[in-house]
């Protein structure tokens, strides 16, 4: 019956308007909702039971009030109801709460010269998701409370209001702690760490006091990963921060620290002739070249074509000395080829190439 109600709203987008509604709703398709004194501790068809609970997510979509205070009151019925719905379940009801908070304070900010609480508002939203996504968080749901946690942070950094610098930096912090704490396999952390990097460059509310510890931070991180190929990568993704990430402070003007950034590159190249495995090696420099080239090709003085050319030499110096056959010997070859015409391309329209060899 429960399943039949949910899934009928659903196809029909019936829209629930009011915190009475929500609590009757959910109040009747409790099955759905948390876990019965005679349910069994794990369900008889895990498939079932995720299409089941991803449904509950979808019927969320449907929580919209005429406005947005009510609509505030909604999600904190809802926030109620599915937080007490068991460690299987709020995986997949929490975070479409959290995402519908969101977009709420997205639409608070736009009533900036409407609502003279506007700012009050949207603090409090932010509150609201930060328990929320701790409460995942304490279910071991580490890796999915990071990216939320990271997600916050970018929409604070979306909003005017007056502490939003401080709400994006506590976000920020918060998915710091889960990846030093929760995240153990080194595949998933050069995942995290790379997500964190790539949020934080997005960023512009940090002033300098804010901005210069957390990109230390991904510095750190990024240098602490178990394995050499995943240190040398993530070295070198952490040199945009140095390069392109931008502050609140003056006119957000591109950061662009070329010794920090040639400091990334240098250690990245460092890690990388550290590496046993001669191919994944080549596979690195020639990573590792490419992205010298956009620093090049974006004005970063200390990238030279003197640097370019003999880390170029080291490749071609290299390559033949592979494996012949084989898939990733092939697709290295390729790689550093497309390099090379775009080289080609670029020296016939931009003298900037015309010392760099190919």
């Amino acid at each position: 019956m429960a399943t039949y109600v949910v899934t009928n709203a659903v196809e029909n987008e019936t829209v629930i308007t009011s915190q009475e509604l929500v609590d009757n709703i959910l109040s009747m398709v409790s099955p759905l909702v948390v876990d019965q004194e005679d349910q069994p501790a794990e369900p008889d068809d895990a498939d079932d039971f995720a299409d089941e609970q991803s449904l509950m997510g979808r019927f969320i979509n449907l929580f919209h009030a005429d406005s947005l205070d009510q609509q505030y009151l909604i999600l904190n019925a809802a926030r109620k109801h599915f937080g007490s719905g068991g460690e299987k379940r709020i995986k997949y009801t929490l975070p479409p709460v959290i995402f519908a908070a969101y977009q709420l304070a997205f639409d608070y900010n736009e009533l900036e010269d409407k609502d003279e609480k506007w700012d009050k508002k949207c603090q409090k939203i932010f509150q609201f998701c930060h328990q929320t996504i701790g409460a995942l968080a304490k279910s071991e749901y580490g890796e999915l409370s990071l990216r939320l946690y990271l997600q916050g942070a970018l929409t604070a950094d979306k909003h005017g209001f007056s502490n939003a610098e401080t709400v994006a930096y506590e976000f920020m912090s918060q998915a710091f702690s889960l990846y030093e704490d929760e995240v153990s396999d080194s595949r998933a952390q050069l995942a995290a760490i790379t997500l964190i990097m790539g949020t934080f460059e997005k960023m512009t509310c940090f002033g300098e006091e804010n901005h210069e510890p957390l990109r230390t931070q991904c510095a750190l991180a990024a240098a602490k990963l178990l394995k050499k190929p995943d240190q040398c990568r993530a070295v070198g993704v952490c040199s945009h921060l140095f390069w392109s990430a931008k502050s609140s402070d003056g006119e957000q003007k591109e950061r662009g620290n070329e010794k920090r950034v040639m400091e990334c590159l240098k250690k990245a190249l460092r890690i990388a002739n550290q590496c046993m495995d001669s191919t994944l090696q080549v596979q690195l420099f020639v990573e590792i070249l490419n992205r010298y080239l956009v620093y090049y090709e974006s004005g970063c003085e200390t990238v030279t074509s003197t640097i370019l050319n003999q880390l170029m030499d080291k490749i071609r110096e290299e390559l033949p000395n592979l494996e012949s056959s084989g898939e990733e010997t092939d697709q290295i070859n390729r790689h550093f080829e497309n390099t090379e015409a775009h080289i080609r391309a670029k020296k016939e329209s931009d003298s900037l190439y015309a010392d760099v060899n190919v």
